[in-house]
């Protein structure tokens, strides 16, 4: 029974992961503005069915990142288009952020997972807390 659970959730990974990294390897099928458009409608779209408070929480975990990025620029630190990249994955899809961070999947990556799949915010936590090095 363990075996056929880690089977399913292995693949249901694996199937995220491939589709994520294609869409960002692949070209674009459509022409450049019409394909912007369009995940511009269905990303508003996908907003707007959020809750209240969901939509607080995105607003708020942005603005501390984006408070952290201004601070380290005026620090004379910089972050990396990596780990930035990994930041706003690991708010949006937490397992993808710790792929990205740690460039392979590790144990990090399958705690991620869990926790997301019981529920986003305790994944979205976790993956923070692991990109930027507080886990």
């Amino acid at each position: 029974m363990k075996k056929s659970i880690y089977t399913i959730i292995f693949a249901l990974s694996i199937a995220i992961f491939t589709s994520s990294v294609q869409a960002a390897i692949l070209p674009p099928a459509t022409t450049a503005e019409n394909k912007t458009e369009a995940q511009i409608n269905e990303a508003v779209n996908e907003f707007n069915q959020l809750s209240k408070s969901e939509k607080k929480e995105r607003f708020s975990n942005v603005k501390t990142e984006i408070s952290k990025y201004k601070s380290n620029l005026k620090n004379g630190e910089k972050i990396d288009d990596n780990k930035l990249l990994a930041i706003i994955f690991a708010i949006l899809i937490p397992p993808i952020g710790v792929v990205l961070y740690e460039n392979k999947v590790t144990t990090k990556f399958w705690i991620s997972l869990l926790l997301t799949f019981i529920f986003w915010i305790p994944g979205m936590i976790y993956s923070l807390l692991v990109v930027t090095d507080n886990a």
